[in-house]
């Protein structure tokens, strides 16, 4: 059983598994569950505590990344990691096996196509022609318009019309097919992508599925994380579930998608059964080709925050779910009207209640949209929650609505007046505040500094206001920020952004890296702060169960776009639904009538 982190800090704990030859097996899990740490730590970019790592009978567990990449090991990075200054052909000979990799790539005065410099090229390719859209339409095609750096194993990848291009000319998807082919081109036995879909659209990720599903093919063992959890779903022969750093559940992705203990570390349910029970019950080993083992001595217990749940453990969240009316959820499947009121309960900019509100707003990076004609409303003194998966642009709408992603599309109103990009500094001082996701305080300035730094000049009065919402940080005024437990941490997040009486909050994933009792605790405080100053709370969070016990309505993002809108005890009472969003729709029996959204 494996244990890693980065630096001191354990991270990954008790993890065993095996790859096999020729299969795709996902790892899935909710945002920081460990998941590039395992991958870290399987190709030497993380620290290995205790355990091994074993690839075809050899130990790779003392040894440095480039020699477990020779060995046969291969990966992708999330943030697309190439060499900038050399051409995809020359990205690809770095890691070319010797005898195998490509020949050396010629010199950079051939020009790229035509069509590829007026930026062409975009139609699905056919299944038969993996990365066409980079290549010759059919292995017939005359190749002798192709770039002089085109050679066989360009050729082979499908990436020949964009070979003498230099990343920063590219694409998104071409350079994560260039990523991915440059992961393919040494041969390796075992191959892991972190994140390969994020940025695609649809047809792209269709696309990724037949390259991924194809290398497995050709007797290459796969190992796919992504927060795609449909897309894992679907690929996939045999699905991990990470939570916490431990694995949870894994079996075949119908047993996943059945398991309590995957709804819990998705969902947040709170009466799911052990995640070790569920484990037990869902595990599915094979024994037969194993070309990489993860294996290691006991682990020790999970630590830091599980004394502060205790002692918070009285304290917790125990209300149950609001009384709900009829259910009248929406689920969408096509973009929201900004228009139909009845759809989305967008609010008039002019009425005095509305603090924010999106109206058909995209925006996203380079890379392209990651919100999608998104329409919502947040209004004094209520709890909106955000819930959705990983990667569904929850953390994306924060960063819009603060002024730090500016929307391509649709409009922004806040504080009643329709508003172009204006600068985060003057949002704020117009009353907006963000508690942003990791914990918004400077490590290195004690509480009392943090917190005069954000109340300004009439800092007294302010910060006796905030500690009288926050007991426990009174003794820890002249601790270092950085000192704290996570639960502390969290407190003098919400107190620093509190300290400045903003009219609108919003909170990014309060819950992350909290112990289960510490995070109910902390968001029935901000239902109570929202009702006694009458601020505005947009709460994004992952973990619907406890979101919804506190808030007055709830949007639900899938992929960039409002998938549910309705009341929070609406939402409560349609498990359901949450759960087709968060974990896919699992596909119905046999002989079974195809549900019918709900009206």
């Amino acid at each position: 059983m494996l244990a890693a982190g980065q630096g001191r800090s354990r991270i990954v704990e008790d993890v065993s598994f095996r790859l096999e030859a020729g299969t795709v097996t996902g790892l899935i899990g909710p945002n920081g569950a460990g998941k590039t740490t395992l991958i870290d730590a399987l190709t030497g970019f993380a620290t290995i505590f205790a355990g091994s790592v074993n690839l075809g009978g050899a130990d790779l567990t003392g040894l440095p990344a480039h020699e477990r990449q020779r060995l046969g090991l291969a990966r992708t990075f999330q943030a697309l990691e190439l060499f900038d200054s050399l051409e995809v052909a020359e990205n690809l000979a770095v890691v070319a096996r010797t005898g195998r990799g490509p020949t050396a790539p010629a010199a950079r005065d051939a020009s790229p196509p035509a069509a590829h410099a007026a930026g062409g090229g975009h139609r699905r390719r056919p299944p038969s022609a993996p990365w066409s859209r980079f290549g010759p339409r059919s292995r017939s095609a005359d190749p002798a318009g192709a770039p002089a750096a085109a050679t066989p194993e360009v050729r082979r990848l499908g990436l020949t019309q964009i070979a003498d291009r230099l990343p920063a000319t590219l694409t998104h998807d071409e350079r994560a097919a260039v990523a991915l082919g440059r992961a393919l081109v040494g041969a390796p036995k075992v191959l892991l992508l972190d994140e390969p879909a994020a940025g695609l659209d649809p047809a792209d990720r269709h696309e990724l599925a037949a390259r991924v599903r194809g290398a497995a093919g050709r007797g290459i063992a796969v190992l796919l994380v992504d927060h795609d959890v449909q897309l894992v779903l679907d690929l996939c022969d045999q699905v991990l579930v990470l939570d916490s750093g431990r694995i949870v559940a894994r079996g075949r992705p119908a047993q996943v998608r059945a398991d309590p203990a995957v709804r819990a570390a998705y969902l947040g349910e709170p009466d799911a059964p052990s995640a070790s029970a569920s484990a037990l019950s869902a595990a599915v080993q094979r024994s037969e080709a194993k070309p990489l083992e993860a294996q290691s001595l006991e682990a020790q217990s999970l630590e830091a925050e599980s004394l502060e749940a205790e002692s918070l453990e009285a304290a917790s969240l125990t209300a149950q779910p609001r009384e709900s009316r009829p259910i009248e959820v929406r689920l969408r499947a096509t973009s929201p009207d900004p228009s139909d009121r009845s759809a989305v309960p967008v609010a008039s900019a002019g009425r005095g209640g509305d603090l924010l509100v999106f109206e058909g707003v995209t925006s996203g990076y380079n890379e392209g949209p990651v919100l999608r004609e998104v329409s919502l409303a947040v209004r004094a003194g209520e709890i909106v929650a955000l819930l959705g998966a990983n990667g569904a642009g929850k953390t994306t709408l924060i960063r819009t609505a603060a002024g730090l992603v500016p929307a391509s599309s649709g409009r922004i109103a806040l504080f009643g007046e329709w508003t172009r990009r204006v600068r985060p500094s003057v949002l704020a001082r117009r009353g907006l505040a963000v508690v942003p996701q990791g914990r918004g305080a400077l490590g290195r300035l004690t509480v009392r500094e943090n917190l005069k730094l954000a109340a300004g000049r009439q800092h007294r009065g302010e910060i006796e206001r905030v500690l009288a919402w926050f007991p426990p940080l009174g003794p820890l005024l002249d601790r270092a920020a950085g000192e704290l437990s996570g639960g502390e941490r969290q407190r003098l997040a919400l107190a620093v952004a509190l300290v400045r009486r903003p009219r609108l909050l919003l909170v990014d994933e309060l819950s992350f890296g909290l112990a289960p009792g510490v995070a109910p605790t902390l968001l029935e405080l901000l239902r109570t702060i929202a009702a006694e100053t009458s601020t505005g709370v947009l709460l994004v969070e992952q973990f619907a169960a406890i979101a919804l016990r506190v808030a007055d309505r709830g949007y639900v993002l899938d992929r960039g776009r409002i998938a549910l809108s309705a009341t929070a005890a609406e939402l409560a009472a349609r498990p359901d639904l949450l759960e087709a969003t968060y974990l896919g729709a699992a596909a119905p029996p046999p002989g079974a009538d195809e549900p019918t959204p709900p009206e």
